[in-house]
């Protein structure tokens, strides 16, 4: 884990007021879809009419933000070999570029027109925004453009990304910046679960991990809402397993969890009173229409209404003055009473209904996948359209809306996929008065009754240290100081106690992965630890127990596990779980590391029916290279970084044979700029080739990533197993 500012728990910045005037959160500053700024338009046009400013080539499909007098927008940029995503500062008044940062997207099956899916979360304390990218890079900039820390959330704790683009948002609050995701890392974290990740927003560290859900169902994108209930700061999700959850947040303690679908939750819930709402388009249970819109208790999850067959699936609601105004799959809008869940009026202002409505001077915002902004004014009676605009890309196809629209200052940034509007009524130097609240007062913390060992989950090469310290809470999840344990005892790793909670692994340790449990009186609070061998690193299995991967490897038991196979201790790739995420093995055996070093491993691939054959091949760098078959069926040697589009790809033919050992040598660099991915691919025992068997530059090179081993399985049944891969004598070196 990158870490490039280290402050301690005293350092955090809490804001004696928020700026209300911003739109630091992509649903506004009340979480709820709603804007206090009157005098907006009713009406404008592409043309100019109550357009302050416009940039193509810059839309999105998430929300704006607006802080600090700036426009952030994340989206996809570049084309082909330089396809990247990208966060664009700029500034309010004129929509000129003020600075910009793109990344390399890889190692993911989300493909081109779901780049850039999450949201932005700004944080209004320290002007800093926070960026997850389809990939799993977890940034956190400065207002000035500035990386503070970066995370690689795939490689670092198994992130699971799916297919369909659903990346979830961050969260800032207080010290915290929160984020979920299905993962399945290493130990009893490779089952395959919706966890929440508290980082410190200042330093990236790992502060608590939780598990609240059950088997998850699908990758989910609901994001969370935090309010404070009975005097407990308290976070509000859908999540995969079709619960709607509340965790505490400055400890991840889950305190209800409502399972209302047989599918994954994607649309957010929404906060007012005491009570929590939320909806889905799936199975209901117990229930044979499909979708719903439910009224819970925040409190205990107890459902206080629902209206069972409102199949509101992506949208998330906007709950304003005691109505809640939700916006289904086909683009109908309907205001229920929030009270009741008894609808007052319907209307219809699309076909597809995905980006969220904002309410803002009595009016709605809504857009239409289909390329059209809204206007609805809104009356007791009713909705009615003031104003439609549409939008086509150059071809005349529309130019979708996903998006959500950002409201601050008299003004809203609307995007559409392409391209990027302001509109107001005001002239572009208007700014709306803050609404200056000062912060609630905190009660005084009562007794202890949780500690927290921080960081909960780190990583060090040989010779490195960790510093753990231990946080206290009370019965409400709130903060009562920050000291050391009484005592620390280790489970799994050999690490010199220098006392004080700071131990240092040996300069020529092997890899190491354990638990380190913090005691203070009566409670105790485990932190994961791996300690990773320094270049060279070597590994041949004959520690690996049957049943498990390597100790610290990202990989779950139910993808690779150590075995024996003909007198050879190996890691065995199964193939018994037919669902593509348990067919294909991504695992990573380090932390990413600089570009500029060398996998080695032996693999042997076993047919099935003579006919049937997996993938077999290496990771680095973010570059996979694969022994496999093209779409003409032929077979390849295959060098590729994100093969879902693929942005950068190379095969060359090569008669390649299954039920038999290869050694596979993979090699990536970076020379002037460019990246220089190379492979030998030899039998097992014979001499290897002086040639390269492929070669392939990349003009936009990925320069860092974990090395690992990729298979994938075939004719995978429920009566026997697929085509199963076994690796052996696996070696990362760095290059000459």
């Amino acid at each position: 884990m990158k870490k490039l500012i280290v402050l301690g728990l005293g350092c955090v910045l809490v804001a004696p007021w928020l700026h209300a005037a911003d739109w630091n959160h992509w649903r506004g500053p009340g979480q709820a879809g709603v804007s206090s700024e009157t005098g907006l338009p009713d009406e404008w046009s592409q043309d100019g009419l109550n357009l302050l400013w416009h940039v193509p080539k810059s839309g999105a499909r998430t929300a704006p933000l607006v802080m600090n007098d700036r426009v952030y927008v994340f989206n996809r940029f570049g084309e082909g070999v330089t396809l990247k995503e990208r966060i664009m500062c700029l500034e309010l008044d004129t929509g000129k570029t003020i600075w910009e940062h793109s990344f390399n997207v890889f190692l993911t099956d989300i493909v081109e027109l779901r780049m850039a899916w999450a949201n932005l979360a700004g944080d209004p304390a320290t002007g800093n925004v926070y960026v997850h990218g389809i990939q799993g890079k977890f940034f956190c900039f400065d207002k000035d453009g500035k990386i503070l820390w970066e995370q690689s959330l795939t490689e670092e704790i198994g992130r699971i990304s799916g297919y369909g683009g659903r990346t979830n948002t961050p969260v800032v609050d207080g010290d915290l910046v929160i984020l979920s995701s299905l993962s399945s890392s290493w130990g009893p974290h490779g089952k395959g679960l919706h966890r929440f990740f508290g980082f410190d927003k200042l330093t990236g560290e790992i502060v608590w991990i939780s598990e609240p859900s059950g088997k998850p169902l699908d990758t989910t994108y609901s994001v969370p809402v935090v309010a404070t209930v009975d005097g407990v700061r308290t976070l509000f999700a859908g999540i995969a397993d079709g619960a709607v959850i509340a965790l505490k947040v400055n400890t991840g303690e889950r305190i209800w969890s409502t399972v209302i679908s047989k599918r994954g939750l994607n649309s957010s819930v929404v906060y007012a009173d005491g009570k929590v709402y939320a909806s889905h388009s799936e199975e209901n249970i117990g229930e044979t229409k499909m979708g719903g819109v439910f009224c819970f208790d925040a409190r205990t999850g107890a459902v206080i209404w629902k209206q069972i067959g409102l199949r509101v699936g992506y949208t998330s609601p906007v709950l304003h003055e005691g109505k809640l105004y939700v916006a289904d799959n086909s683009a109908n809008l309907r205001c229920l009473d929030a009270k009741t869940g008894e609808e007052a009026w319907l209307f219809n202002y699309g076909k597809e209904g995905k980006g969220s409505p904002v309410l803002a001077d009595g009016k709605l915002y809504v857009g239409d996948v289909g390329g059209t902004w809204s206007i609805l004014a809104l009356t007791p009676g009713g909705a009615k359209r003031i104003s439609e605009v549409h939008f086509k890309l150059p071809d005349g196809s529309p130019d979708e809306v996903f998006a959500t629209a950002a409201v601050a200052h008299g003004r809203l940034i609307l995007p559409t996929m392409s391209q990027l509007f302001c509109i107001s009524t005001k002239p572009a130097k208007t700014r709306t008065a803050a609404d200056e609240t000062s912060s609630p007062p905190k009660a005084k913390p009562g007794p202890v009754t949780r500690i927290q060992v921080v960081p909960a989950e780190a990583w060090v090469w040989a010779g490195g240290a960790f510093n753990f310290r231990v946080r206290s809470y009370d019965a409400k999840g709130q903060l009562v100081g920050e000291s050391q344990a009484d005592s620390y005892e280790l489970k799994g790793l050999t690490l010199a106690d220098a006392g004080n909670g700071k131990y240092t692994s040996a300069a020529d340790s092997g890899i190491q992965a354990g638990v380190v449990t913090a005691k203070k009186g009566d409670l105790a609070s485990t932190a994961r630890i791996r300690v990773f061998q320094n270049l060279p690193y070597t590994e041949d299995f004959t520690n690996t127990p049957d049943g498990a991967p390597p100790g610290g490897w990202i990989s779950s038991k139910l993808k690779a596990i150590g075995s024996d196979h003909e007198g050879e201790r190996v890691l065995r790739k199964r193939a018994h779980m037919p669902s593509p995420p348990f067919a294909r093995l991504r695992c990573y055996m380090l932390p990413p590391i600089p570009t500029g070093y060398t996998v080695q491993a032996d693999m042997f691939g076993f047919s099935k029916r003579k006919r049937f054959i997996p993938d077999m091949g290496l990771i680095n760098a973010r570059y996979i290279f694969t022994a496999t078959r093209n779409i003409q069926r032929k077979k390849v040697i295959r060098l590729v970084s994100w093969a879902a589009i693929p942005r950068i790809q190379k095969d060359v033919e090569f008669d390649w044979q299954p039920d038999t050992w290869y050694t596979v040598k993979l090699s990536a660099d970076v020379k002037d700029g460019r990246g220089l991915v190379r492979a030998r691919i030899w039998v097992r025992g014979t001499p290897e080739p002086e040639a390269w068997s492929i070669e392939m530059k990349d003009p936009s090179p990925n320069y860092d990533g974990s090395p690992g081993l990729y298979a994938y399985s075939r004719m995978i049944t429920e009566k026997s197993p697929g085509t199963e891969v076994l690796f052996d004598n696996v070696h990362v070196t760095q290059n000459k």
